[in-house]
C-alpha cells in the first residue's frame, strides 16, 4: 500500500514539472496580445528607424519612393519624419527639406537632384551637376556620400537596395541592382530602361512593357506599345500607352488591359487616383486643367485651373486670350506682338503645371505661375495645390 502512494506521489511531481516546462516554453515563443511589436507582414522583420520609408503602406518591404513620382523625374518626396524633400526652385535646384506649409525650410545639399528617395534616415538622389552619380545624404543634411559612378536614371531604392539604369559605353541603358550602400553591383537586365520597382519584379521598357522576376530570372512581355509613366501597387500595372494617347490599367499578371482615360498628359497614378493635366473650358475660352480621376469611381475632380489668359514679365494681364491668340489674331494690339529672329511671335507667359507629385496626404507640382513672379519674381515654383493652389517654393 505505501509502495502504490509513494508511486502516485512521484507521478504527481512529475506530472507537475512538465505543466511548469509548458509555461516557460509559452511565456518564450508568444507575444503579449495586448502589445504586439509592429512586424512587416510578409517579411516578417520589425521596423526599425533605418528601415521607416515613406507614407506609402508597407507592402513586400519598405519603399522609398510613392507612387509614379519617380516616373515623373522624382523632383518631390515625401519622409516619415513629417518633411517634404524636394528640389528647389528659388535656390538652384538645390536639395531642401521643408514642412508641408512651407515652413523649416532646410538646404541638405549643394547638388542637383533628380529621382529623390527616402528611406530611413537617408535621402537617395542622382546628381544632375556629376553627371547623374547616385548619391546619399542623411535627412539632416550630414554624411554625404556618393554611392554609384555614372549616368544613372530611373532610380528607385527599397529596403532591398536599389534599382536604377545606367548608361553603357555604347549609350545604352543597363538595369542594375546594389546594395543600399552601392556596392555589389550587379547587372539584371541589359539594354532596357528600368520603369518600375515593386514586389521583387522590375518593371522594364519603353517600345514595350516587360516585367523581370529578379528571384527567377524569367522575363514577361506585357504591353506591345510605346510606354511611359509606369506605376505598380497590388490593384494592378498602371501605365500611359503614348503612342495611342491613353492611359490603361493591367492586372498583375498582364491580363484585363483595360482603357482608364482617353486623352491628358503628365499622368501620375498612385493610391488609387490618377493625377493628370487635361483640357477645359471657361467664359475665356479653353484652359489646362490639374485633375484627379478616383479609379474605384470613376469620378473626376477638377484640382486646379490654369488662367487662359497671357501675362508679361511683371506678371500683369495683357489682355489676350488663348482663343483670340489662335483664332483672332487681328484683334490684337501690334503693339503686345514681337517677333524673335525665328519669326515666332511673342504674346507673353502664359501659366503652366508640369506633374502633380503625391506626398503622403499633400500634392505638390513644378508650376510656372503669374503668381509665382508676383510672389518671389521668378516664374518657376514648387506649387502646393491644396483646395487651390499655394506657391510652396
Amino acid at each position: 500500500m505505501y509502495e502504490k502512494k509513494l508511486l502516485w506521489i512521484v507521478m504527481a511531481i512529475i506530472l507537475t514539472i512538465l505543466l511548469a516546462a509548458c509555461d516557460i516554453g509559452k511565456d518564450e515563443n508568444n507575444s503579449p496580445i495586448d502589445n504586439p511589436e509592429p512586424t512587416n507582414t510578409e517579411t516578417d522583420v520589425s521596423p526599425t528607424d533605418e528601415q521607416n520609408a515613406t507614407s506609402t503602406p508597407i507592402t513586400a518591404e519598405l519603399l522609398g519612393f510613392e507612387g509614379g513620382n519617380i516616373g515623373a523625374g522624382g523632383l518631390v518626396c515625401n519622409g516619415k519624419d513629417g518633411y517634404i524633400y524636394y528640389r528647389s526652385e528659388s535656390d538652384g535646384w538645390k536639395l531642401y527639406k521643408a514642412k508641408p506649409d512651407g515652413s523649416g525650410k532646410t538646404k541638405l545639399s549643394d547638388c542637383l537632384p533628380e529621382y529623390i528617395n527616402v528611406l530611413g534616415d537617408w535621402v537617395y538622389f542622382c546628381d544632375y551637376t556629376d553627371d547623374f552619380s547616385i548619391y546619399k545624404v542623411r535627412t539632416d543634411g550630414t554624411d554625404e556620400i556618393k554611392l554609384v559612378d555614372g549616368y544613372c536614371n530611373n532610380l528607385y531604392v527599397a529596403e532591398s537596395g536599389m534599382y536604377f539604369d545606367i548608361r553603357d559605353e555604347n549609350n545604352s541603358p543597363q538595369i542594375y541592382h546594389t546594395g543600399l550602400d552601392g556596392k555589389n553591383m550587379t547587372r539584371l537586365v541589359p539594354d532596357a530602361s528600368l520603369m518600375y520597382y515593386y514586389k521583387g519584379k522590375i518593371y522594364l521598357g519603353a517600345r514595350q512593357l516587360k516585367v523581370y522576376d529578379i528571384k527567377t530570372g524569367k522575363e514577361k512581355v506585357l504591353v506591345e506599345t510605346y510606354i511611359h509613366n509606369v506605376s505598380v501597387d497590388d490593384s494592378g500595372i498602371y501605365f500611359w500607352a503614348a503612342d495611342k494617347g491613353e492611359f490603361h490599367r493591367l492586372d498583375l499578371d498582364g491580363d484585363n488591359d483595360t482603357i482608364i482615360l482617353r486623352g491628358g498628359d503628365y499622368f501620375n497614378y498612385s493610391g488609387g487616383n490618377l493625377y493628370y493635366t487635361g483640357i477645359s473650358e471657361n467664359k475665356n475660352g479653353p484652359c489646362h486643367t490639374v485633375n484627379c480621376l478616383n479609379i474605384a469611381t470613376n469620378k473626376t475632380v477638377i484640382l486646379l485651373e490654369e488662367a487662359n489668359e497671357y501675362f508679361n514679365a511683371h506678371g500683369e494681364w495683357v489682355g489676350v486670350t488663348f482663343k483670340q491668340f489662335n483664332e483672332h489674331p487681328e484683334t490684337i494690339d501690334p503693339k503686345l506682338l514681337k517677333q524673335n529672329n525665328e519669326g515666332e511671335v511673342f504674346v507673353g507667359y502664359n501659366e503652366s503645371v508640369g506633374y502633380v507629385y503625391v506626398s503622403g496626404e499633400y500634392l505638390y507640382t513644378r508650376a510656372s505661375l503669374r503668381e509665382s513672379i508676383l510672389v518671389n519674381g521668378k516664374l518657376d515654383c514648387i506649387a502646393k495645390i491644396d483646395d487651390g493652389i499655394m506657391i510652396w517654393d
